[in-house]
């Protein structure tokens, strides 16, 4: 090959590999917009989902909110409820005191045959009794 011929093919060698590179970077920008395209629509796709999850969470969040308060609610109810029950077995303590039947001795035979009778009207209960017997005084 003579100088000549070199020469002519050196322009010709360069602007095939400038139009290489330019149809390569075409391929890659092609190739890069579709990429682009697709985490594009899983972004929204996240997006999407993480804002249900937030919503869920906060309705999950406004639930647990309203049993604390109902929770806080029934304590303090139970709280004055088990202070209103002890004023009244200390006012009846204190009504009871100085009543002679109230500190009297039970003999055991009167405490069993009261169990009797309570085990009995258990058993029977929602049943129409047959005990009719009158307690002689």
């Amino acid at each position: 090959m003579n100088l000549t011929v070199i020469k002519t093919l050196i322009p010709v060698m360069f602007a095939l590999i400038i139009i290489g590179f330019i149809v390569k970077l075409g391929v890659d920008n092609r190739q890069l917009k579709t990429d682009n395209y697709a985490l594009q629509k899983e972004s929204r796709e996240l997006t999407s989902k993480n804002t249900g999850l937030a919503n869920t969470l906060q309705d999950l969040t406004n639930a647990v909110t309203a049993m604390n308060q109902l929770a806080d609610k029934e304590a303090k109810r139970r709280a004055a409820a088990e202070m209103k029950s002890q004023r009244l077995q200390d006012e009846i303590k204190n009504a009871l005191k100085d009543n002679q039947c109230a500190v009297a001795i039970i003999p055991d035979s009167v405490v069993e045959r009261l169990r009797q009778q309570a085990d009995s009207a258990r058993s029977h209960k929602g049943k129409k009794s047959s005990y009719t017997s009158k307690s002689s005084d």
